[in-house]
């Protein structure tokens, strides 16, 4: 399975072992060196950057900005499940957010994300990155989108009840077809 992950430097180690590829990280890598065309002809796509609500951009480190909508709405995923850990895809209502429109305009298979804030487990492979490792290898054996994310969460439910967990499980999945297909200023960089 072709595998690209882009995150925070600070969150590389656990996002390593659970994607199973070095990831790209932010920084170094910054939204003026980011190239879109890493996505292209990937199978699965996982962000774990921050977001803000309302937000067209995604930030590293320190709030580095790593990508932006129109980077995103440009790239091809054409093909690709994406999951993404950053908060605020959707808001806590589940209406999608900037970035989540503009990766539906890259035409990716699948997008999995949770809406509103997102957490994470400090010090530990936990919540959104075992949930991004189930999905990854259920993938790989042959799970449909949705198939992966049911029986992911289900394995995650198993074996973790906590806060973090809970807020994992809220994860959901968004086809591209079914979202809006602008971008309120997208061009903007």
């Amino acid at each position: 399975m072709d595998t690209f992950a882009y995150t925070a430097g600070s969150l590389r180690r656990f996002v390593r072992r659970a994607a199973g590829v070095p990831p790209t990280l932010c920084p170094p890598t910054t939204m003026q060196t980011f190239d879109p065309g890493l996505l292209a002809g990937r199978d699965f796509v996982w962000f774990k950057l921050h977001g803000l609500q309302g937000e067209r951009y995604w930030y590293g480190d320190h709030y580095l900005t790593a990508l932006s909508a129109r980077q995103l709405s440009s790239a091809d995923l054409e093909g690709a499940v994406v999951f993404v850990s950053n908060c605020w895809l959707a808001d806590e209502d589940g209406r999608p957010g900037p970035m989540l429109i503009a990766l539906a305009m890259a035409n990716p298979r699948a997008i999995i994300g949770g809406p509103g804030a997102n957490y994470t487990t400090p010090g530990r492979l936990g919540a959104t990155d075992l949930l991004a490792l189930y999905i990854r290898v259920f993938l790989q054996v042959g799970f449909t989108p949705f198939g992966a994310l049911r029986f992911a969460k289900t394995r995650l439910k198993i074996h973790r009840q906590d806060k973090v967990t809970r807020d994992t499980l809220a994860f959901q999945m968004w086809i591209p077809r079914e979202l809006p297909k602008e971008v309120p200023d997208v061009q903007a960089t």
